[in-house]
């Protein structure tokens, strides 16, 4: 436990306020099957916003699939330059380890984009992040499948007056999903980063 806290405060020490990610993980290591998709709809509080998140997935290939999200973030109206602004996301994952095939976890690699536009600022984030999940059996024969993601991203911001910045950032998502059926999940997610939030929503099949 006490090496646990030192990540969380050691990923905390080293985000920068300077700009925001907003899309999050929203899912575990396991990539969606080539031929098939996903759609799913979450709600998120942030630090300083409010936001509603909607996302399509679809897999492409042996082990990888392809995600695109969009949101609406409503920044708060106490803050400095309180607007509501456009989130979009696109990311890709592999996965490297399954346990269906006797490895200890699924697991996964992948890169994302991400670019966040207000009146008065655009943040766009790049970068890599590892996934890990674990499915775990529950009695009814469903399963609850807690997952983390370590993401690590280059994220630039570029104000309306002022001069652009660059930042590194080290960012961590703690979440679960829980199987509802065959085809839905509800998923619940912490994300502890340079704008840190919980997120609520269902992802379901299409």
């Amino acid at each position: 436990m006490n090496k646990f806290l030192l990540v969380i405060s050691l990923i905390l020490t080293l985000v920068s306020p300077a700009a925001a990610q907003y899309s999050a993980q929203l899912s575990a290591a396991e990539t969606v099957v080539k031929g098939s998709s996903r759609g799913a709809g979450f709600i998120a509080i942030y630090e300083d916003a409010l936001g509603a998140l909607g996302e399509y997935r679809t897999g492409f290939g042996g082990y990888s699939d392809l995600g695109a999200k969009v949101a609406i973030i409503d920044l708060d109206a106490k803050s400095a330059a309180g607007d509501v602004g456009l989130m979009l996301g696109l990311d890709t994952k592999y996965q490297v380890m399954e346990l269906r095939i006797q490895d200890p976890m699924d697991l996964s690699i992948g890169g994302m984009t991400e670019i966040s536009l207000f009146s008065h600022v655009t943040n766009i984030s790049f970068g890599g992040f590892v996934i890990g999940s674990y499915p775990i059996a529950l009695n009814s024969g469903r399963h609850i499948t807690p997952f983390g993601r370590v993401i690590m991203r280059i994220d630039r911001t570029d104000p309306d007056f002022g001069t652009a910045d660059s930042d590194f950032n080290i960012g961590l998502n703690i979440g679960g999903s829980l199987e509802l059926s065959s085809s839905t999940k509800a998923i619940a997610e912490i994300q502890l980063d340079n704008q840190s939030a919980f997120m609520m929503g269902v992802q379901f099949g299409l």
